[in-house]
């Protein structure tokens, strides 16, 4: 005998099979399914996690080497043409008029052209140069 599905049965997130009875909340038919949910989601979610780095750590390495030669105005479009991805930053927020953002401790204005007064703030904790 054939089992005939209802249109609002639940089924499992992994397989799709119905769900056998039990909890009303039950997402998956096995543990099988609900680990390999999970393993897959994991994956997926550190994929995406090491991808996003990926690109703030080049917008970093850009970034910094700016500060080493001593620029502190950059037009958008020669900062593209080295790599970098202004849709990445660890930060960026309004104050007053002026959008001020970070890339981990490179802090620099944004305005619709360039990016100014690129600097390297010094870390808690970090040791002070002059001694």
């Amino acid at each position: 005998m054939k089992y005939v599905l209802e249109e609002n049965e639940a089924r499992c997130l992994e397989c799709g099979d119905p769900l056998p009875y039990g909890r009303s909340d039950r997402k998956y038919c096995s543990d099988r399914c609900r680990s390999r949910y999970h393993n897959r989601e994991h994956l997926r979610w550190r994929r995406r996690f090491a991808w996003v780095t990926g690109i703030l750590e080049r917008n970093y390495e850009i970034l910094s080497h700016l500060v080493r030669m001593g620029v502190a105005s950059i037009a958008k479009t020669d900062l593209a043409q080295l790599g970098y991805n202004g849709e990445f930053l660890t930060s960026c927020r309004k104050i007053g008029r002026r959008m001020v953002c970070h890339c981990f401790d490179i802090r620099f204005e944004e305005t619709p052209s360039k990016i100014q007064h690129l600097s390297q703030d010094r870390l808690a904790g970090e040791p002070d140069d002059n001694h």
